[in-house]
């Protein structure tokens, strides 16, 4: 008896120190996580380069959510959407330089690497002059935007000439550089099959995805087929339980009367049609628009699938 009370005493303390042990690492690496992602005005003006004939304003801005429109009055509620923190302003001013040769960088601080891909997904154009810069930018004359990990940055100055020009990318890649040189697109984007996919179509909706207050955190890319578009969306609800409750919630909106399984789904929404999808743990994902594209849904959903 002594000794089974011995082993219970024994397996109560390892399974203790299990947890401990898991809560210790788990600690941390939220811990290090936030030192990666927090972004003072300080510690984003240390990572900005020195410049060869140019000097850094010692004025430095910043913005938050309640004063953001102050800065960019009309747009505001666009990144706030994308969970935006706050705007931190910077200016460089070349060297006895002209009245319009100076560069300003606005860097927009978002709550996770997905806000800030998404908000600079938003304002992409369908073509430009792309490049790695950070993870993804692309420069348009003396305009360049790039986003690595938390940060969407955007530069610009009125002046045009080749110098200036050639002094923002050498800037934005020294700082994207300094900020994570292996800056990467979110994870979930990889699932999206490469075939027919249009280029630089890739989208995050964090809220409202086709209009339900219920579809959030929606990865969505575009795809042309013979000349035929379609849509395709992926869903990550983090755990299997919340795929459940956000396909019960768009069941009951959509009154289905097939019951909810894992699996291969058809869902009849009369405000976007037919949707057909398929639900597999925590994921949800699926095709919009591909009626008349030469695509066969299972096989599209079945290569997503294969890629999890």
């Amino acid at each position: 008896m002594m000794q089974l009370k011995t082993q219970t005493i024994q397996d109560s303390m390892i399974k203790s120190g299990k947890i401990r042990l898991r809560f210790i690492i788990l600690f941390w690496a939220f811990v290090l996580t936030q030192l990666i992602t927090a972004q003072t005005p300080s510690e984003l003006k240390a990572k900005l380069p020195q410049i060869t004939g140019w000097s850094l304003d010692s004025n430095v801005e910043t913005f938050d959510p309640n004063n953001l429109y102050e800065r960019i009055n009309g747009a505001a509620e666009g990144f706030l959407l994308y969970n935006f923190k706050e705007l931190t302003a910077f200016v460089y001013n070349k060297i006895n330089g002209g009245d319009d040769e100076y560069i300003t960088i606005q860097v927009y601080r978002h709550a996770t690497p997905n806000d800030a891909f998404g908000v600079y997904a938003a304002e992409r154009p369908s073509e430009s002059n792309f490049s790695n810069i950070g993870a993804e930018g692309y420069q348009e004359g003396s305009m360049l935007n790039f986003f690595v990990d938390c940060l969407y940055v955007k530069m610009e100055s009125p002046a045009s000439s080749d110098e200036v020009t050639k002094t923002i990318e050498q800037i934005a890649r020294k700082f994207g550089d300094q900020v994570n040189p292996a800056a990467k697109f979110p994870a979930n984007l990889r699932y999206f099959p490469t075939e027919n996919k249009i280029p630089h179509s890739e989208q995050y909706i964090p809220s409202g995805f086709l209009g339900h207050e219920f579809l959030n955190q929606a990865f969505v890319t575009g795809y042309n087929a013979s000349g035929k578009k379609y849509q395709m969306f992926i869903i990550d609800a983090g755990t299997t339980a919340e795929a459940k409750t956000v396909l019960e919630k768009y069941y009951q909106f959509t009154k289905q009367t097939s019951k909810l399984r894992e699996g291969r789904l058809t869902i009849k929404d009369r405000y976007n049609g037919n949707l057909e999808c398929q639900w597999k743990g925590q994921y949800i994902w699926g095709i919009i628009n591909e009626k008349d594209a030469p695509v066969k849904a299972d096989n599209v959903l079945k290569e997503v699938e294969k890629k999890f």
